[in-house]
């Protein structure tokens, strides 16, 4: 026979089979008949019954559709609220790659380079515009791949505006992409966010005034 427990905290757990000719004790017996209402093939999740329970027997067995829908509803937000954790944290990786990756300069003679930003290179550069705002003429300094030199202040404060405004960039676009992520209503909208991707209107444009507002504002 079928058996089910009925002393076990709604939904109820699935059906067991027992050999015995009784249930054992907080067990029912569950004819047969009522399978198809405790497992319905149109649903995601099976037990959410309402039963009557006669001498051992279940003698009716009723499904329970709201709180089947009430059960999905909750999954749902614990599904999309573990999608969205992942996607912040697929983000940060990827702004910090961005980040660490550098940007191209243009020096004071013409010649291009590319400074990185590892957390030691922003540490190193740093130090080297701090000197020249002080009144050093130049300071040791070296582009990605390249030797070290001894660049003139101007130089150093373009490298140093340009990371700078590499990492006032990606780390003002992240966070608007976590502001996306953090509005969106399904796991699909989530995961077609993608580092790169084009804002919604309404972020493009605040990102905008935000980077806007720092023009100018660099180290001189």
């Amino acid at each position: 026979m079928k058996i089910i427990n009925i002393t076990s905290p709604f939904p109820y757990p699935p059906l067991q089979s027992w050999s015995g000719a009784t249930p054992p004790e907080g067990w029912a017996e569950f004819p047969e008949r009522f399978t198809p209402v405790f497992y319905p093939a149109d649903k995601r999740f099976a037990g959410f019954v309402s039963l009557t329970v006669e001498g051992g027997v279940v003698t009716a067995c009723a499904w329970d559709e709201e709180a089947y829908q009430a059960y999905c509803e909750a999954q749902g937000a614990a599904d999309l609220t573990a999608v969205k954790s992942a996607k912040l944290a697929e983000l940060s990786a990827a702004c910090n790659d961005a980040i660490v990756a550098g940007c191209g300069v243009t020096l004071t003679d013409g010649s291009t380079g590319r400074i990185r930003l590892t957390d030691e290179d922003q540490i190193n550069l740093s130090a080297a515009v701090g000197a020249v705002q002080q009144g050093a003429a130049g300071y040791p300094y070296h582009l990605d791949g390249e030797l070290c030199a001894v660049y003139p202040a101007a130089d150093i404060l373009i490298m140093g505006n340009a990371a700078t405004a590499h990492k006032l960039y990606h780390t003002t676009y992240c966070n608007h992409l976590n502001a996306w992520v953090r509005r969106c209503e399904t796991a699909e909208e989530v995961q077609a966010i993608s580092y790169g991707a084009a804002l919604p209107e309404d972020l493009a444009a605040n990102m905008a005034a935000v980077l806007g507002a720092m023009e100018g504002g660099y180290a001189s």
